[in-house]
């Protein structure tokens, strides 16, 4: 096992509680902790979570994001390999008169906004990187510089929030989760989307495996994702209740099409979209076969809704 953090003692693989300072899951609170990949991921053992325990997080990301918006064309990339799981959810979900107010949060440049704008909703974001926003804005999107909870808008202001891929770059997602939740207007929709972990262990581990023949291990290694969280189908569903959501309904999502991080040498968009529709169809299979309790796509897809009213729902 790697070093034991400050503040921990180690027993079969697991760390406990000793001193005031020790670190707890963000979603359920427990100081059960097992260190994962590695350090500093540490797994919960209570709800699943695993969470990069590690002072300043947030800045890390926000940085990291100032710099990608500060050129936009990788950004550009994935959102254009994004665009046929947007439009499949706008077909899906419609505003209807009254119920028309979509919040995006993370919404980088705009690439969704725009789309649900063109959709007939009546969109606003939130983003914490200032060159995204400024692109968002100079295409004529209304668009926050703050994180959601920061973000000063009224409770009970919207019919729809979306979380692209944003939960796994937060640090504390319960918070953005209940944040999200006052924003939500009774009967609101909440739809989050993140990467698996129950695929991304698994990727992981096979790249280890593979280490010894670098020419099959470095490309697999590259499809290994892991930013300031990881969920798997029953974290991400404790997140949603722990939020007080209702009506919480997770499944695979469909993969972002190609290479959206360009991991691949000239050529490999194609090859790489080959092999995720078969891991998609094997997935899909998988949770058929276990009435949707096996999820091993290499994305999750999370809706649920906030108790007192009717909810958004898709046609």
């Amino acid at each position: 096992m790697p070093g034991v953090p400050s503040g921990f003692s180690s027993g079969e693989g697991t760390l406990t509680r000793e001193g005031r300072n020790a670190p707890a899951c963000p979603v359920c609170g427990s100081h059960v902790l097992t260190p994962v990949f590695d350090l500093p991921m540490m797994r919960c053992r209570g709800c699943g979570l695993v969470f990069r325990n590690q002072a300043g997080a947030q800045e890390q990301v926000r940085g990291g994001f100032e710099v990608i918006y500060g050129d936009l064309e990788d950004e550009q990339w994935v959102q254009e390999r994004r665009h046929p799981l947007y439009a499949a959810f706008l077909a899906r979900c419609r505003p209807v008169p009254g119920k028309n107010r979509l919040l995006d949060v993370g919404c980088g440049s705009g690439k969704f906004l725009r789309l649900a704008r063109a959709a007939n909703w009546d969109v606003m974001g939130t983003e914490i990187a200032e060159a995204a926003v400024q692109a968002a804005r100079a295409v004529g999107l209304s668009v926050r510089l703050a994180s959601l909870p920061t973000a000063d808008l009224p409770e009970c202001s919207f019919d729809v929030i979306t979380l692209w891929n944003v939960l796994d770059f937060i640090p504390d997602p319960l918070e953005h989760v209940r944040a999200a939740r006052r924003l939500l207007v009774p009967g609101g929709l909440l739809v989050a989307r993140v990467s698996n972990l129950t695929f991304q262990s698994a990727v992981y581990r096979v790249s280890r495996r593979l280490r010894p023949w670098p020419r099959l291990g470095a490309p697999v290694a590259k499809q290994h994702f892991m930013s300031q969280v990881g969920f798997n189908a029953r974290s991400l569903r404790c997140t949603l209740e722990r939020a007080g959501f209702e009506r919480i309904e997770i499944s695979n999502s469909p993969p972002s099409y190609g290479d959206p991080y360009r991991t691949l040498p000239r050529g490999g968009d194609t090859a790489l979209q080959a092999v995720k529709r078969l891991i998609h169809g094997a997935a899909w299979m998988m949770a058929a076969c276990s009435g949707g309790r096996a999820l091993w796509g290499s994305s999750l897809l999370a809706t649920a809704v906030k108790g007192g009213g009717p909810g958004a729902r898709g046609d």
